[in-house]
């Protein structure tokens, strides 16, 4: 399983652990696998942290992104980003023109995860 829920700080969030995918196919099973779990959720409870660390991307893979993040658009509240090369960066901006969706790139899981417990909590942003 790539999608898992972890709690942090008292927050959940939904870690899509997209790490080291270098084929299409495998990317394109952790995508769906994590819109399934997403979407089974209540509408606006989900933070997201996706990290795609080591992974490529392809016009595959681009597109069935898009379409994950239409598709989760309902249940997240906001989302971070981490381990995106500047090719993916310019990717996640499109994206999120496109989708309107609340995400930020990071630069660790770390600084997301604080910056998405601070989102759920009121705490500003981190």
């Amino acid at each position: 399983m790539r999608t898992n829920f972890m709690t942090y700080r008292g927050v959940r969030i939904c870690v899509l652990d997209f790490t080291h995918v270098s084929d299409d196919d495998t990317a394109l099973a952790a995508i769906e696998e994590a819109k399934s779990v997403i979407t089974r959720q209540r509408t606006k409870s989900v933070y997201t942290l996706t990290d795609v660390t080591g992974s490529r991307v392809t016009p595959r893979i681009r597109t069935a992104l898009l379409e994950l993040t239409k598709a989760n658009a309902p249940y997240v509240v906001a989302g971070a980003v981490v381990g995106l090369t500047s090719i993916q960066m310019i990717i996640l901006r499109g994206i999120i023109q496109l989708t309107r969706r609340r995400l930020v790139a990071l630069s660790s899981r770390e600084k997301a995860l604080e910056h998405l417990a601070a989102e759920a909590t009121g705490d500003g942003k981190a």
